[in-house]
């Protein structure tokens, strides 16, 4: 991008020594990755006595309406699951949660913890758990669970069934973006194609390394209760370097959109990471979509104007493409830092503020300064600070601890990608 300074590398990796503080002493998130801009509340104001008089703007409307559609669908799956299931678990930003035809059988890919847990009843014989049968049964849904693309996962999935249609009945743009084929462990196989036998032989090798967990314990087989009717859990381990190997496919994507938009690698990078744990099917309550979490009513929209010179509504199955993904999530962090929070001067104070605001609303971050949700009325008491005190200020002040924790964990991340 000619004649425009590339943010945040001035300092790349290296944090103010209150930064670097607090970060060591504070313990290390559910984003909405939306910009929404609240009205200022006067409690005097006759206009808010009667919130319901208040007209929502049409995007708001469309968010409300999409939110409900997603909270239809998921309240609807979780019936579904209470009849088999006493903890009605679906999908999250970092848990791919997917059941077997009848329920009878729970998988759950954790990208935070890296590791697949596999649930499933007992299996007995002659009144003894039968650990053989139950390990082949095991290993078969770890074998369906290697072996599922991005597609088969969203097909498969009746929350994401239910919430396409939703987007779909507002002409939501997926023409030409869907998702590939690849499979959604695709980093546990030398080829993109593994064969069965390939996905049966791997299967096979991380079932070497599971353990049993009975009622959220580690337990040896020996000790394990018979007959009681409860679920047994096998905790898979994934290897160790996956992440790395994540880290290293997303690379060129966040390296290229990175000098498109004149943003810092590492930024964008640590904010998958925070985000997501580089899962390509995170999903959260805003809805919010995908690597970056990209809310298709707010961010989503800021980005596409960015992107294609109109706003548009993005599908879900377009933001579940990683190279679509982090092309939206980084026009909308180039949206913020450039256009909406360039009146902030300092290059680092507005670093903070739109990682705060990429969480949860420029509006929300402005209360960390000010006490009403204006982000104007926050903008001259941000420039009479220095930038480690604007950071002081949004993780000790922000009035959602998502966001307070979330500012740490993007910056304390950010600099390891600065030394990758």
């Amino acid at each position: 991008m000619a004649g425009v300074k590339r943010i945040w590398t001035g300092r790349k990796g290296t944090a103010p020594a209150l930064l670097c503080a607090m970060l060591l002493l504070s313990p290390m998130s559910h984003a909405t990755g939306g910009w929404v801009i609240e009205r200022e509340e006067r409690p005097d104001s006759p206009l808010l006595k009667d919130r319901k008089s208040i007209a929502l703007s049409p995007a708001q409307q469309e968010q409300q309406q999409l939110a409900a559609a997603y909270e239809q669908a998921l309240q609807a799956e979780q019936q579904r699951i209470r009849e088999h299931w006493s903890i009605p678990e679906t999908s999250s930003q970092t848990r791919w949660i997917s059941y077997s035809a009848d329920y009878s059988a729970k998988k759950a890919v954790d990208f935070e913890h890296n590791q697949v847990e596999i649930s499933i009843d007992g299996i007995h014989n002659g009144g003894r758990l039968d650990f053989a049968a139950m390990a082949r049964k095991v290993q078969g849904e770890l074998e369906d669970t290697l072996g599922t693309s991005l597609q088969k996962a969203l097909r498969q999935d009746p929350i994401q069934v239910a919430v396409n249609q939703a987007f779909k009945s507002r002409n939501a743009r997926d023409a030409g973006a869907e998702t590939g084929a690849e499979l959604v462990l695709k980093e546990l196989f030398t080829s993109l194609r593994p064969t069965e036998s390939d996905v049966r032989a791997r299967a096979a090798a991380l079932m070497r390394n599971a353990s049993i967990r009975y009622q959220a314990l580690s337990a040896s087989l020996a000790s394990v209760p018979v007959n009681t009717g409860k679920k047994l859990t096998y905790v898979i381990p994934l290897p160790d370097n996956r992440i790395r190997k994540k880290v290293l496919e997303y690379k060129p994507l966040v390296s290229r959109n990175a000098q498109r938009f004149a943003l810092s690698e590492d930024i964008i990078m640590a904010i998958i990471h925070t985000e997501s744990h580089f899962n390509p099917l995170a999903r959260s309550h805003a809805p919010a979509f995908g690597l970056m979490q990209i809310v298709p009513s707010t961010a989503g929209r800021d980005a596409t104007i960015k992107l294609y010179q109109e706003e548009r509504l993005l599908a879900p199955e377009y933001l579940f493409n990683p190279k679509q993904n982090i092309e939206v999530g980084a026009a909308y962090l180039s949206v913020l830092y450039y256009e909406y929070l360039k009146d902030i001067k300092n290059p680092d104070s507005r670093l903070y503020f739109t990682i705060a605001a990429y969480n949860g609303g420029a509006s929300s971050a402005a209360r960390a300064f000010v006490d009403n949700p204006s982000f104007q009325d926050a903008v001259d008491a941000i420039n009479r600070l220095q930038p480690e005190q604007v950071l002081e200020r949004l993780v000790r002040n922000s009035p959602r601890e998502e966001t307070r924790l979330y500012v740490e964990k993007v910056l304390k991340r950010r600099n390891f990608y600065t030394r990758l």
